[in-house]
């Protein structure tokens, strides 16, 4: 079995790792706790080692046998069972590409800018999303201060001017 495979490697290399990572080929939650309980008191009695899951989007989460509120409570109850660390490998890719998909269908359709505006900006600004103002993210202000320090304040190429998109959002919108 796998699960029994999978903890008999994990107990060979715990003295060697910091964090031990599961990834089963389901995400069943006995098989969870089968490779939780196969590595209890690896570094001595009582003592339980920091476990990672990947939370695989491999896996075809509904195809998968956990009713919905089984999935609601499945990344608590691994961290009861030890799992510190919980990713979604990927995550980002179907994120960004599922994102893409709906903004380009809003702009290429009736919409237009609309679309952006109601499905990304006002949603960041609502929720507090930190890259709504983007230019801190992208380096502006190392590249100002650079500039600043070469060719003193007030020089014409600044980023971050009175109107940029950091004071552009302070500003009160109305829609």
């Amino acid at each position: 079995r796998g699960c029994d495979v999978g903890g008999a490697r994990m107990r060979h290399f715990a003295p060697y790792a910091d964090i031990m990572w599961a990834e089963p080929a389901k995400p069943i939650l006995k098989d969870a706790e089968a490779l939780a309980k196969s590595v209890e008191g690896v570094y001595g009695p009582g003592e339980k080692p920091y476990l990672a899951y990947n939370l695989s989007p491999s896996f075809n989460w509904d195809a998968s046998g956990m009713t919905d509120a089984q999935m609601r409570t499945f990344c608590g109850d691994l961290g009861k069972l030890g799992f510190v660390w919980q990713f979604v490998t990927l995550a980002g890719f179907h994120l960004s590409a599922l994102n893409a998909n709906r903004l380009s269908r809003t702009l290429c359709g009736d919409q237009s800018m609309l679309g952006y505006v109601e499905g990304i900006q006002r949603p960041e600004r609502n929720e507090g999303v930190d890259t709504l103002t983007h230019q801190r993210w992208s380096g502006a202000d190392l590249i100002d201060r650079t500039l600043s320090t070469m060719y003193g304040h007030g020089f014409s190429t600044a980023i971050q001017g009175e109107e940029c998109t950091e004071n552009q959002f302070g500003k009160k919108e109305e829609h």
